[in-house]
């Protein structure tokens, strides 16, 4: 899966293409450096499936994480295919997730 965006900073939603064919509406949630590459953090948006009114994907809210890769002024979004590499960046995902949720106890 590789998709194009414009990386305008105040653009919030993309649409990406997976290898089906479908169309996918995402949310960008985080942007962020790990082991010197850019990742994506998205969240599926709800959508209707083409030729099928009122039937959702199953996958609707799932988080979705890419590689990010800048190349002619434009953000380049794509699948992770390595296991290991995945691994280690929901499990930096998950640590990130969990400094920030000790932050905000801290503010109450």
């Amino acid at each position: 899966m590789s998709n194009e965006a414009p990386t305008q900073p105040e653009e919030a939603m993309i649409t990406l293409e997976g290898e089906d064919g479908q169309s996918y509406t995402c949310q960008i949630l985080d942007i962020f450096d790990f082991e010197e590459q850019s990742y994506a953090l998205l969240l599926k948006m709800g959508g209707e499936k083409e030729g099928v009114k009122g039937a959702e994907d199953e996958e609707d809210g799932s988080l979705v994480i890419m590689r990010l890769i800048e190349r002619d002024d434009q953000s380049i979004f794509q699948t992770i295919e390595s296991d290991e590499e995945f691994d280690k960046v929901v499990a930096h995902v998950e640590e990130l997730a969990r400094m920030n949720e000790d932050e905000g106890e801290g503010d109450e």
